[in-house]
């Protein structure tokens, strides 16, 4: 996306995790992990004294993008270099006999 079509961020759609981990066929918890710490990612956060934090995560469609484009270039880049047999390749291990 170039600056000049640059959305705000309140005009994006914003998933949810859920949404997320059903798109991408994971689960939610990994989904979390992964989008927690992503820049763009809000986190509205409630308190009350005396009870558990509850958080909820919302992910603009930009960075589900990003995530998804980052995520689908390592695995090609993984696929590149096992096809080129320059990675992921073991070594012929022979049992002994006894």
């Amino acid at each position: 996306m170039q600056a000049s079509e640059q959305r705000e961020p309140f005009e994006e759609r914003h998933f949810t995790v859920p949404e997320l981990a059903e798109m991408w066929n994971l689960s939610r918890e990994f989904v979390r992990q992964v989008v927690q710490s992503e820049p763009g990612v809000t986190e509205w956060v409630r308190q009350q004294p005396g009870r558990r934090r509850y958080r909820v995560l919302r992910v603009p469609q930009s960075v589900a993008e990003r995530l998804y484009n980052r995520a689908l270039g390592k695995a090609e880049d993984c696929a590149t270099r096992t096809s080129n047999g320059t990675w992921d390749q073991q070594p012929n291990h022979r049992r002994r006999s006894r």
